[in-house]
This record gives structure tokens, C-alpha cells and sequence, in this order.
């Protein structure tokens, strides 16, 4: 009788164990991809406060065209990437080109003096902390999430039920800064 009971409990814990692992992964699968979703709001935003910025600094910045073009042609690939990874990497190189501009604009005194320009600089970097704040949250799920089916049991689990690594954010960055 004791035996048979024991028969019966082992196979209901293991399969209510790996319900539990495969529902924890799955949660976590689900907070990685609501955290990327966030990611590509805040840079929705940020790309329609761009022809904003660009067009208040243009009559100041005409002897820096290139800057101007240079974040121009970042939001364009930016607005075009159609992969995770190339949206990744067109968002770095997108933050990079306006740091640029935004480096160009800090060296102009005329324009501390305008009140338009001030606005839309304050709501580029606003716009700007939000991305940053929202891809170091998507790291850090994907880094737990990585960090999940790789244990043990959960990669069993994993792999049956077809879970996947992802990339984080600042690997992609670092391979676009490589190249």
C-alpha cells in the first residue's frame, strides 16, 4: 500500500514541479517582452520629438550640417529597422547621433536664450533617461531570464517547451559600437 502511494505521489510532484518551472519561465518570458514593448514606446516617443529638436536648433546648427544629418539619417534606419537586433542597434546608433547634437547645442550661448529650444531640449533628454531607464529594466529580465533556463531542471523545461535566450540590449550595443 505504502509503495503504491509513493508510485502514485512521485510522478503527481514531478509533473506539478515542472508546471511550476514552466509557468515561472514562461512569466518571465512574458515580463522580458512587456519590458521590450516599453523600450520601443519610450523610443516611439523619442523619435516624434526629434523633428521638433532638429527643427529649433536648424537656424543655429547650419554650420554643423553634418550633425544634423547624422541624426536624420540614424532616425530614418532607426524608424526603418524591422528585427529586434537591427532596432537595437539603429537605437545606439540613433543615441549616439543625438548626443552629438545635443553636445552642439550645450556650446551654442545663443541658444540658452531661447525659450522653444530649452523645451524641446528638456523633453529630447527626459525622453532620452526614459530609454536608458527602460533598457537597463529589459536587461535585467533578460539577464534573469537567461539566467533561469540555464539552471538545471528549468533547461529541461526550457527546452521542451521551446524557450529561448534573448539578447539584451547592451551586447547589441557593444557589437554596434564594434563595428
Amino acid at each position: 500500500m505504502r509503495t503504491t502511494v509513493i508510485y502514485l505521489l512521485v510522478p503527481v510532484a514531478l509533473v506539478s514541479y515542472s508546471g511550476y518551472l514552466y509557468y515561472r519561465l514562461a512569466w518571465l518570458h512574458l515580463q522580458s517582452n512587456k519590458a521590450l514593448q516599453h523600450v520601443h514606446d519610450n523610443l516611439a516617443t523619442h523619435h516624434h520629438l526629434l523633428p521638433h529638436l532638429l527643427l529649433a536648433l536648424e537656424d543655429y546648427a547650419r554650420h554643423e550640417r553634418h550633425v544634423l544629418v547624422n541624426v536624420i539619417h540614424a532616425r530614418r534606419l532607426a524608424l526603418a529597422a524591422r528585427t529586434l537586433e537591427e532596432r537595437m542597434v539603429a537605437s545606439a546608433h540613433l543615441s549616439d547621433a543625438l548626443r552629438h547634437l545635443l553636445a552642439l547645442s550645450e556650446r551654442c550661448h545663443d541658444l540658452h536664450h531661447d525659450h522653444e529650444v530649452n523645451l524641446v531640449h528638456m523633453k529630447v533628454a527626459l525622453a532620452e533617461q526614459k530609454i536608458t531607464l527602460a533598457r537597463d529594466y529589459y536587461d535585467h529580465v533578460v539577464h534573469h531570464y537567461n539566467e533561469e533556463i540555464e539552471k538545471f531542471p528549468h533547461r529541461i523545461v526550457a527546452r521542451l517547451a521551446g524557450f529561448e535566450r534573448k539578447v539584451p540590449f547592451y551586447a547589441l550595443s557593444d557589437m554596434a559600437m564594434a563595428a
